[in-house]
């Protein structure tokens, strides 16, 4: 459980951001964050694919990001 949780806090991602990514309560997660409950094999599949997802899409950002400010510095 903890490697999960350790990857959502590295990305800075919320535990409402995932629940509403992975389909799985706010609740559940933290239950499970906490080792108080167990996730069955599908849901910790959607939780690695939730933050998958999530970093992706924070990667494109940054990628684009990094293409605007070279096409900002070649013009001055």
């Amino acid at each position: 459980m903890m490697d999960w949780k350790d990857r959502r806090k590295q990305i800075g991602m919320t535990q409402f951001l995932l629940a509403q990514a992975s389909g799985i309560s706010r609740m559940r997660l933290s239950q499970a964050e906490t080792e108080q409950l167990s996730l069955t094999d599908n849901e910790i599949a959607a939780v690695h694919r939730a933050l998958s997802e999530y970093l992706a899409n924070k990667a494109q950002k940054f990628r684009l990001l990094l293409s605007q400010e070279g096409r900002q510095t070649s013009v001055v």
